[in-house]
């Protein structure tokens, strides 16, 4: 229904946005076009299941209701974006994580050292093997 379609930023426009599905104007910071109309976000349902469309923490593409998604706390991810912010390795079931600012970082402990102290984690170099 939607997949794909970015949140657009109303301001600017030269006409007051109205919803498609409730018919109320649209204040809010985004909205969304789908097919000829405008929706306020949490009016965009999927036509089949009439379920609320939830958007990926990782890419802010919608998920399927069909699809496979990775949770943390109230967040929902695509299993391809469900991986750490700071070392891009991909988190499976079972992992330890940690979601900071809505940002997923895999529990390594020189990740958490920096997130305690706000220092930049250090890489360790591999020495070189005869």
């Amino acid at each position: 229904l939607i997949k794909g379609a970015p949140p657009l930023n109303p301001a600017g426009m030269d006409q007051k946005a109205v919803c498609a599905g409730c018919h109320r104007p649209i204040r809010d910071r985004f909205l969304l076009r789908v097919s000829d109309g405008l929706w306020h976000e949490r009016c965009v349902r999927c036509a089949a299941c009439d379920c609320r469309v939830v958007r990926c923490g990782g890419c802010a593409e919608a998920i399927s209701p069909a699809e496979l998604v990775m949770r943390a706390g109230a967040a929902a991810f695509h299993l391809r974006c469900f991986t750490c912010k700071v070392c891009s390795c991909r988190l499976q079931t079972g992992d330890r994580c940690v979601l900071r600012e809505g940002q997923l970082l895999c529990a390594r402990e020189d990740y958490h050292h920096s997130l305690k102290t706000g220092l930049t984690p250090k890489v360790k170099e591999k020495q070189p093997t005869a």
